[in-house]
């Protein structure tokens, strides 16, 4: 039976050759995408699981305090929603992290919740710096308020993004992830830290570290497509990057900071400085006043002084000048012949003596002034005083009306004339001897009187200098008791500069050091100021450390092996919670559970009235709200929903619905209207639908699978329980007091038994107790449906993260094709550990040995050639597909990953293999119509043609597809100054670069034309996502453009003098959706396959017209709304709607500017900014778009002087547009159409 021929012999040992190239291929990993892609399709086949906590309830462990917890936790999900980002206050981003702190803290508080992990980055780089610091600050506080209150329940994301937080760029700390994987070592100096909150968020206090951080970073790790499969439990960590990440932080908000934690010191010192002020301005003044009355006396002093002194000099004058005269009279009698020589010297002494004698009496006369002067001086003097007194007559006689000025002026001078002449008169006179005796004894008089006034103002002179230097020293001592206090002030508002300094093994936080100091400094007045410098602690994922936070356990309680290949968790008494294993030392499979969440009939409705609003479809509108209020009602615990639309008004009034919303929902349920406008829209069917909510648990918090709600649901819930606590309260304490009057009222009517008022008021007073019983009662049923709420976030981990699109942290799971929030990463992570569902891989070798028996099988089967061949060859598949279910089944019972991808293709190759003849002759025939029109027919067409069999003819279809268009800007400067071979290599490597990323994208190209390039997406294979991809298309071909200027950079010989512009070339884009005409065209025996249609020209002009708004990528609103519904991924600026020349109807433009996953916090704020240009400019409010872009220019991407080759860019284009039109003015019928006159 089983009797082989030769060919089959031959041909089964030839066949053996593929296991080998299976294996091979499988060894270095090129069916890694396959292997992983047969994994998820084993989870789906498993299904989902779900969270079964019943079962596990009783498995508990003991924690912190005594207390006890499932070993295995309730894992729930609050989302930043659509709904949370749509309520009042949140406002845009970054968002006021206070919002967060609330959510937390009524989860904790309220929902007793048993650690709360946020899939946000709390991060410095987080916060625009648009926000101003204050605000900032407020909002960092209001987190690290959360965080001080529950510092081990509150699990903050760090993540390595390669962006180093600020303040640890001194210790010049990595910012990207340490992986093993990727050649990290923990014996290098190296070390990593993620970028992180910093304070007040994390904190150091009483020598504790505050706030947990948990990295939601998920490198990719053996990725194939964007799904996250694997997680990193641990990063290794270490060093100096968190004193100064925290210190830092503390640091850039003292000068905010401190002002609050410091104000009553403040307030004190500045009372206390203004009384030292005060005193400061006495002591002053008493200074003062002590240096005027001490100048006073000190002149007077030196006045008398200076009297005596000259009193002496006169006397000592005199007596030597009468001695000189003695002596020469002595010898003039003695010699006569002397005469002519000593009677000169006589005189001239005698007359000197005259003149001491008149200065004498002058300064006795004038208290110790001199005004006597030589006869020479005197005269000099006089003839000075005539020709003055001269000058003045002329000036009178030549101007009498002067005289009133000139007169007095005259008559001074004519008494000081006299005086002058007096002088003269009594210096020509000689002065007796005994008048010099006279003077001499006068002199004496005045010295003993000076000398006695000199001795009695000698007390008074040392009295005001001992007040002087008392008022001094106090004006001293308080001027630096001021300085003191205002340095003190300073240091204690942040105002001082301050500086980090290690010291020690610590890092301190000083008030700035003087250059040359190099002291430890004086530590800033603010806790932390000083912390230890290292700190070697291991960074947990997200869904780890709120996992540890969970069991109250930290880093000591966490064991990696010295092989590191597997974690093991303990409790706080030591006993072993979960083991784990890692791979390559640091990453876990994660074992996805579930899809992020199931869409309800009622979600589901809700969508379908939506469309149906939009598209104006009244009738399906209408029908369907009548299931959805029912459905809704119907959620509402002991609340009867009685038949048809009159039912359900009757149950939302039984259930105390607002007027208001049963006013909408009658609308809705009976309105016989014909026209949309005049019902209430979606918006009002969805607050109808809010306030219904209000009175049932959401469905979504409900899930076997992912319970989840919003942030929303957290805050109006914790809204609602303080509103219902305080009404009860209110209720209780208002029964309590009636009660009270009720046994006043009842003591007094035992008095006075017949008194009507005392009945009448106990009656009243019991119909309202009664009244507020029955209110009590309905608040405490609605206190016990809160509480029913947050009952399911009891002793549970509660993952807070984004699920917004705005967030661009999505991705898709192997549950989810669209892509869902990365939360689901961590919370699946902890499924997978507290479970311990791991995944078993087996060896590569079982993968190889598998292989090769499968083929081994297949090879036999295929070649038999015997009797019921066909059937032996079937029953091949048949146990090919058994072997592929099996591995299926034991996945789904024990998650171990059987070998069944690699064996599968090897098996279904072998066994096809027989198929090798036709594949031969298909491949001749390839071949001979490859040769015939491989030149001029595109490879899809040959691809077709060969499939078909048929000969190529012309003739073409219509077809919905995108047309790409691209040139090379500037391209004749490139030809003029490049050599015919320059050019040509230069056009090779450009169009090799640009031509790999369209076929890499699945673009077909049409064809060249010069340095442009024809392409279209969606022929002559249909594509769903045309649009999309030649949008990413563009994007990818700026971005290798980048890296071609790059790599000519330094090829300056290569290119000569146009290197300068070889280094600036860029290309404009532009792209158009739409129906085309697509086929073989052209002469019958010669013809290409390619696109016409006005849509081809519009496209066409997309790219020519970018240019004229400073763009480099443009496409239509047609490709816009395409790329978004396939994926909305990329970013898209609204730049006009224009008419292109050859069209008469407007066409809105855009310009994608990247893929959201890369734009920059400036290109998103620069963005935001154009688009509110466009809002005014469309509104021709030419000012405002003016300012906003004049501010997005700052921001833009491409700037002319920074991007090589742009010369403008859309915000330069508009302030040029916005000038023109304030002075030329469109009118109010403009619709903010532009026309284009060029192509």
């Amino acid at each position: 039976m089983f009797n082989l021929s030769k060919e089959s012999k031959l041909t089964f040992f030839a066949l053996l050759f593929i296991p080998f190239i299976w294996v091979t291929l499988n060894h270095f990993g090129t069916l890694d995408y396959l292997k992983i892609k047969s994994v998820d399709l084993r989870k789906q086949y498993r299904g989902e699981i779900s969270q079964d906590l019943a079962e596990n309830s009783h498995d508990l462990i003991i924690v912190e305090n005594n207390q006890t917890v499932p070993r295995i936790p309730k894992l729930v999900y609050v989302n930043f929603d659509s709904a949370t980002l749509a309520m009042d206050g949140v406002g845009e981003r970054p968002w006021d992290r206070a919002f967060f702190r609330d959510t937390a803290i009524t989860l904790l508080e309220k929902g007793q919740a048993r650690s709360i992990g946020f899939d946000f980055g709390f991060t410095p780089k987080s916060m625009s710096k648009m926000v101003p610091r204050k605000n900032s600050y407020r909002s960092d506080i209001a987190m690290g308020q959360l965080v001080d209150k529950f510092p081990n329940q509150v699990v903050l994301g760090c993540l390595y993004s390669g962006v180093q937080t600020p303040f640890v760029k001194p210790v010049n700390a990595s910012a990207f992830a340490p992986l093993f994987s990727e050649g990290y070592s923990e014996s290098g100096s190296d070390f990593s830290y993620p970028e992180s909150p910093t304070y007040p968020l994390q904190n150091y206090k009483n020598g504790k570290y505050i706030g947990r951080l948990g990295s939601f970073s998920v490198p990719p790790f053996r990725a194939v497509d964007e799904i996250p499969r694997w997680a990193p439990l641990w990063f290794p960590g270490g060093g100096k990057a968190h004193a100064y990440n925290l210190l830092g932080g503390k640091q850039n908000v003292l000068e905010l900071e401190s002002p609050r934690e410091n104000k009553s010191s403040i307030d004190r010192l500045e009372s206390e400085l203004s009384k030292y002020l005060d005193s400061r301005a006495i002591y002053n003044k008493a200074l003062e006043e002590s240096e005027a009355e001490l100048f006073t006396i000190n002149q007077k002093k030196l006045g008398i002084e200076r009297r005596i002194d000259r009193f002496q000099k006169m006397k000592d004058n005199l007596e030597s000048l009468g001695e000189e005269i003695t002596t020469l009279k002595g010898t003039l009698k003695a010699v006569p012949t002397l005469v002519a020589t000593l009677t000169p010297q006589i005189d001239e002494r005698i007359s000197k003596r005259g003149f001491i004698y008149w200065q004498v009496l002058s300064a006795v006369e004038t208290g110790g002034r001199e005004n006597v002067y030589s006869l020479d001086e005197v005269q000099t003097e006089l003839a000075e005083i005539n020709t003055v007194i001269g000058n003045f007559e002329e000036t009178l006689e030549a101007n009498p009306s002067l005289s009133a000025i000139i007169k007095p002026q005259i008559e001074g001078h004519l008494l000081k004339r006299a005086s002058l002449l007096k002088q003269i008169e009594a210096l020509g006179k000689p002065v007796a001897d005994q008048e010099i005796l006279n003077v001499l004894e006068l002199l004496s008089g005045k010295q003993a009187h000076e000398n006695k006034e000199l001795l009695d103002i000698l007390p008074k002179l040392e009295d005001k200098e001992v007040q002087r230097n008392d008022a001094r020293e106090q004006l001293t001592q308080t001027e630096k008791t001021v300085e003191n206090i205002q340095m003190a002030l300073s240091r204690l508002k942040g105002l001082v500069e301050t500086e980090l300094v290690e010291t020690n093994h610590t890092l301190r936080l000083v008030y700035k050091r003087a250059e040359g100091d190099f002291s430890a400094g004086v530590l800033v007045d603010s806790l932390p100021n000083e912390m230890p410098l290292f700190r070697n602690e291991k960074f947990f994922t997200l869904g780890l450390e709120t996992l540890l936070a969970y069991y109250g356990i930290g880093t000591e309680q966490v064991k990696i092996s010295q092989d590191r290949e597997n974690m093991v968790l303990h409790s706080l008494s030591g006993e072993v919670l979960l083991e784990a294993p890692l791979t390559d030392g640091q990453w876990l499979e994660v074992n996805w559970f579930s899809s992020w969440s199931q869409l309800s009939v009622v979600d589901e409705l809700i969508r379908e009235a939506k469309k149906d609003y939009s598209d104006g479809d009244i009738e399906a509108y209408l029908s369907v709200i009548p299931k959805i209020f029912r459905l809704t009602l119907d959620r509402v615990e002991n609340l009867d929903v009685l038949i048809g639309n009159e039912g359900l008004i009757r149950a939302m009034t039984d259930l105390g619905l607002e007027s208001e919303l049963i006013d909408i929902a009658r609308e809705l349920l009976v309105n016989s209207a014909n026209e949309l406008q005049s019902l209430p829209g979606h918006n009002e069917l969805v607050r109808v639908l809010d306030g219904i909510a209000y009175y049932f648990i959401p469905a979504s918090i409900q899930s076997e699978y992912n319970p989840m709600c919003g942030m929303v649901d957290i805050l109006n819930y914790g809204r609602f329980h303080d509103e219902v606590s305080a009404k009860i309260n209110e209720l209780e304490n208002a029964i309590e007091k009636g009660l009270q009057k009720i046994k006043q009222a009842q003591d007094a009517l035992s008095n006075d038994p017949q008194n009507t008022e005392y009945k009448n008021f106990i009656k009243v007073v019991k119909e309202l107790i009664s009244n507020n019983r029955k209110t009590l009662l309905e608040q405490k049923e609605e206190m016990s449906r809160i509480e029913s709420f947050f009952k399911s976030f009891s002793d549970s981990i509660v993952l807070i993260g984004p699920e917004e699109a705005t967030f661009q942290d999505l991705a898709p799971t192997p549950f989810d094709q669209s892509s869902v929030p990365k939360v689901s990463v961590h919370g699946n992570l902890i499924k997978t550990l507290t479970n311990q569902e791991y995944l078993h891989r087996l060896s590569i070798r079982a993968d190889h040995l598998a292989t090769f028996s499968v083929c081994l099988v297949m090879a036999f089967l295929a070649v038999y050639q015997g009797k019921r061949a066909s059937i032996v060859q079937a029953t091949g598949i048949v146990l090919l597909i058994a072997y592929v279910f099996l591995g299926f089944e034991t996945f789904s019972q024990t998650h171990v990953i059987w070998p069944i991808t690699v064996p599968a293709c090897a098996g279904l190759s072998t066994s096809f293999i027989g198929l090798a003849a036709m594949v031969v002759i298909e491949q001749k025939a390839k071949g001979r119509l490859k040769g015939m029109f491989g030149s001029y027919v595109s490879s899809d067409l040959v691809e077709e043609m060969v499939a078909s069999g048929k000969e190529p003819s012309l003739g073409g279809e219509e077809t919905k597809i995108t047309a790409f268009f691209s040139d090379v800007q500037a391209f004749s400067s490139f030809s003029e100054l490049l050599t015919p071979t320059g050019l040509v290599d230069l056009m090779n490597e450009y169009l090799t670069e640009m031509t790999n990323i369209l076929q890499e994208e699945r673009g077909t190209l049409d064809k060249y034309i010069g340095d442009a390039i024809v392409a279209m997406y969606g022929a002559p294979i249909p594509m769903e996502d045309h649009a999309y991809q030649a949008v990413r298309t563009s994007i990818l071909m700026q971005q290798r453009q980048i890296a071609l200027r790059e790599k000519w950079v330094p090829e300056v010989e290569k290119w000569g003098k146009c290197h300068g512009l070889v280094t600036q070339m860029q290309t404009r884009i532009g792209c158009n959706t739409g129906t085309a005409t697509v086929g073989n065209m052209g002469a019958l025996d010669r013809f290409n396959y390619t696109m016409m249609g006005d849509m081809v020209n519009l496209a066409a002009r997309c790219e020519s017209g970018a240019k004229a708004y400073g763009a480099y990528i443009m496409v239509t609103e047609e490709t816009k709304l395409a790329s978004e519904k396939t994926k909305d991924d990329i970013a898209f600026r609204y730049l006009d709607r224009i008419v292109v020349k050859g069209r008469s109807q407007p066409v809105a433009m855009y310009e994608p500017t990247g893929f959201l996953s890369e734009l920059t916090q400036e290109t998103q704020d620069c963005l935001d900014c154009f688009q509110q240009g466009i809002d005014k400019y469309l509104l021709q409010d030419w000012d405002g778009a003016l300012g906003l872009f004049e501010k997005a220019k700052g921001m833009e991407p491409n700037k002319p002087g920074v991007t090589p080759g742009v010369k403008d860019n859309p915000s330069m284009i508009l302030i040029d547009r916005c000038k023109v039109m304030r002075e030329n003015p469109p009118g109010d019928g403009w619709d903010g159409v532009y026309v284009m006159t060029t192509k």
